[in-house]
């Protein structure tokens, strides 16, 4: 019954919305509300997943909208908000200062909303049987110390590439050598088919449990455990499932962020709203993530 109430609340909150949007452009044209229209969003190809699931949602509790998802690498998806190509960027870190300009340019206020946790996952073939890797290892591997591992991204300009080299602090003008898949999907089937490679994706990918397609995935890839510790032992490594995220103990995690550049208050901040609200977060949750705008309460259960 609560959980009934607080999804007419937020379908409430979202009909006043509506009514504060709406209007017409100076070329005369009707604008999107909070609650009615179609927008673009650009999101990094590691959140498609969650991006999905959360439009599907969304789209179904207000049926007079319409959310064109496009999935690209991180650089390509702000590309496409700043020239006005999508309304909204998903992606893993805040803007530069250049990027920003192009904001007070158009006389929009910068906007930028935290949206879920989660995790930068590393998976193997299943022929390697050597599970665990430290953090100063995988630097290695990032500095091209290690010839035996073939690194896989999902693309050059992709968020999973950017919070590595930002982490180990590599020089900018430093190459990295790695595969350049074109989406976190083919990362996986590179790394079924070579015993070398050591891919690298966003977690929500395997972490839905009743998605088929992310049991698919897990079940065919080995999923490394991480340990931040020099000499560590078998309980300092974890995995980058959700209670591992929340508590604070896998290494490599980040905040998805929701950056929107809106002139009026449209569909852009009607779907933000969902995404941040219970309802939104409870999808988040189920995709196995960390909600960031909602209480998330943690048991710790000692075996005896």
């Amino acid at each position: 019954m609560i959980k009934i109430v607080n999804r007419m609340l937020i379908v409430l909150g979202m009909a006043i919305l509506a009514s504060c949007g709406g209007g017409k452009d100076k070329d005369g044209n009707e604008l999107d509300t909070p609650a009615k229209g179609t927008i673009t969003v650009a999101v990094d190809e590691s959140f498609r997943q969650i991006l999905e699931a959360e439009k599907t949602a969304f789209e179904k509790t207000f049926p007079y909208t319409k959310i064109n998802l496009v999935f690209k690498p991180e650089g390509e998806a702000v590309a496409m908000m700043l020239n006005d190509k999508a309304r909204m960027a998903v992606v893993a870190r805040e803007l530069t200062e250049k990027e920003k300009e192009v904001f007070k340019r158009d006389d929009i206020r910068y906007k930028s909303f935290k949206f879920a946790g989660d995790g930068i996952a590393l998976i193997t073939n299943k022929a390697n049987k050597d599970t665990l890797i430290t953090t100063q290892e995988l630097e290695d591997v990032m500095r091209g110390k290690r010839k035996d591992i073939v690194l896989v991204f999902d693309g050059t300009s992709s968020s999973n590439l950017t919070f590595l080299v930002d982490t180990f602090k590599l020089d900018k003008t430093q190459k990295v050598s790695f595969f350049a898949a074109k989406s976190n999907k083919e990362v996986i089937e590179y790394v079924q088919t070579h015993k070398n490679a050591m891919g690298v994706i966003g977690s929500n990918w395997i972490s839905d449990g009743d998605d088929p397609t992310s049991l698919t995935f897990i079940r065919s890839v080995n999923v490394m455990s991480v340990a931040n510790k020099p000499n560590p032992t078998i309980k300092d490594y974890y995995q980058p499932f959700g209670y591992n995220l929340a508590l604070k103990k896998y290494p490599l995690t980040r905040k998805i962020k929701l950056i929107l550049k809106e002139a009026h208050m449209g569909l852009g901040t009607g779907f933000i709203n969902y995404m941040t609200l219970e309802q939104g977060q409870l999808i988040v949750y189920k995709n196995g993530l960390i909600p960031l705008t909602q209480p998330l309460q943690i048991r710790q259960v000692e075996s005896k």
